[in-house]
């Protein structure tokens, strides 16, 4: 069982992080540490004959669970008989098309990853006139309780600074090494974080059921 003082270190980091690792390598030894084993990121559309009032669920993810979980939560949509798109946010390129916008990311350094709070910069004006929800993926969830939640809940901040989100999903995540470079692999190594898949998919349902 973990020690109280290492349960204060993982929920400190947030998520996993890899900024605070100092590491010295030689000749190619970066390129290396730094590269991304290949994710896949789904799309996917529901409901194709319906092009307008659509509902799109896109979300920036590291690793690739925080787009199984946008999957999951489009999949969900799709069954109530609602049209649907899930994108990566580096694809959606018009949001005219919906009425809804639920947007997801996973977490790093206490915060959602750049891509996804630039998302919500670019498209303030149009999110603002349509119904927008957000979830974050983060380990710190691994431990559902008040303490964890509102640790996570502050890392959405810099969303609801630009756009108020109607709903907030706040889900657990995975840690698989096979899937994170070796500068994470380290992370993960040092702060001892826990490996698996924490994800708590009734959770994301009734999340996603909710937004229906």
């Amino acid at each position: 069982m973990q020690t109280q003082p290492a349960r204060r270190k993982f929920l400190k980091t947030g998520c996993l992080t890899t900024a605070a690792i100092g590491i010295t390598l030689c000749a190619g030894g970066t390129l290396a540490a730094t590269y991304q084993p290949a994710v896949d990121m789904p799309s996917a559309a529901y409901g194709e004959n319906i092009m307008t009032d659509r509902i799109l669920v896109t979300y920036a993810s590291k690793a690739g669970s925080t787009a199984e979980v946008a999957a999951r939560i489009g999949e969900t949509l799709a069954a109530r008989g609602l049209p649907v798109d899930v994108l990566p946010i580096g694809k959606v390129k018009d949001l005219a098309p919906y009425r809804q916008v639920i947007l997801g990311s996973a977490v790093r350094i206490s915060s959602p990853l750049p891509e996804a709070v630039k998302f919500v910069e670019a498209n303030q004006a149009a999110l603002q006139q349509k119904s927008f929800s957000a979830f974050l993926v983060c380990m710190t969830m691994k431990d559902d309780n008040e303490e964890t939640r509102k640790t996570v809940s502050a890392y959405v901040e810099p969303i609801r600074a630009l756009v108020k989100p109607a709903s907030e999903g706040l889900f657990a995540g995975v840690i698989d090494p096979s899937k994170v470079n070796l500068l994470d692999k380290m992370a993960i190594k040092m702060i001892k974080a826990p490996i698996g898949d924490f994800r708590q998919w009734d959770q994301i349902t009734a999340w996603a059921e909710n937004l229906a």
